[in-house]
């Protein structure tokens, strides 16, 4: 049995939607989404429809990132037939499979992603023209989310991917938020300095579904002669290092808890039984791996949720 079979059964999906990873878009809309809890916090004055506008943008982006990823990752040879090896078809996450065998052609997959970036920058161009700061963070985050795969920089093969996707769907995206949706608080220090701090658990759990990617395809990886974060520490230390940002995640929002002295942020713990399956599935079992990422972007959204409801739901 191969990939058309594997998407008979899942009542033929387009390839090109499988390539965009809907699965992985809350690491998009949980930053964007607490941002705005920050700002409504913060009394400002906000306003819904570009917060809107912030949400669809993180989508596009996230979209675009993942499909530039498909592509290059296939044209680069990191995906090749032997993707998923040692995993049952099933169980290996469907966009795997959307260029290794030939469910759609490259050129469709660029197109589709050039098409997200230009669609992301189309619906921002009258802000973008209005403030030299968010054309600046915008561009930023749309480089780091491009050369992420894309030639000639190929931030993740050189181990520094970890890195640019923490900056763009974190401080940048965050940064981004802020400006489109209050001016006010985009000025004030101590609201920034909270959308800097509040969503670095969130990222880390980001950064999680990242590293489990990079660690189920080590062995993939190293063959082909790509440098990850997750290939340079080899195995075990790559799973320590996924253990260490579940447990920091969790311990932040503990701290900021104490800090701001607000007990209702601690609902997070909510979610523990997703990080400790997580935890107990980044194993050297190749089914355990194949959808660990997906099931990581369920955490994300569950830890990203619950934060919100805790911050909510604090005194002003």
């Amino acid at each position: 049995s191969g990939w058309p079979q594997v998407l008979a059964r899942e009542k033929m999906t387009h390839p090109l939607i499988l390539a965009a990873r809907p699965w992985s878009f809350p690491a998009a809309l949980v930053p964007v989404l607490l941002t705005g809890a920050i700002v409504y916090k913060s009394g400002e004055e906000w306003s819904g429809l570009e917060l809107l506008r912030a949400l669809v943008l993180g989508v596009l982006v996230q979209a675009a990132s993942n499909t530039g990823n498909t592509y290059w990752d296939f044209v680069n040879g990191a995906d090749t037939a032997t993707v998923g090896a040692g995993a049952d078809k099933d169980k290996v996450l469907k966009h795997k499979g959307v260029l290794v065998d030939g469910l759609t052609d490259p050129s469709s997959v660029f197109f589709l992603t050039m098409l997200l970036y230009a669609t992301s920058a189309a619906i921002m161009v009258d802000r973008l023209l209005a403030s030299n700061q968010l054309l600046a963070v915008f561009t930023a985050g749309i480089l780091l989310s491009h050369f992420y795969t894309a030639d000639p920089i190929r931030l993740k093969y050189y181990a520094l991917g970890d890195l640019a996707i923490f900056l763009a769907f974190g401080p940048l995206l965050t940064r981004c938020t802020t400006l489109l949706i209050s001016s006010g608080a985009a000025a004030r220090e101590d609201v920034t300095t909270d959308v800097l701090l509040l969503t670095v658990p969130v990222q880390l759990i980001c950064e999680c579904i990242l590293h489990a990617n990079n660690g189920r395809d080590i062995g993939e990886d190293s063959k082909n002669g790509l440098r990850t974060l997750a290939t340079l520490l080899g195995f075990d230390k790559a799973r320590t290092l996924f253990l260490a940002m579940m447990v920091g995640a969790y311990a932040c929002v503990s701290a900021f808890a104490y800090r701001r002295r607000s007990p209702g942020m601690l609902c997070v713990f909510l979610s523990l039984p997703l990080a400790l399956d997580a935890g107990r599935r980044f194993c050297r079992d190749a089914n355990q791996m194949a959808d660990l990422p997906k099931r990581v972007a369920k955490l994300h959204m569950a830890f990203g949720v619950l934060l919100i409801a805790g911050l909510l739901s604090a005194p002003p």
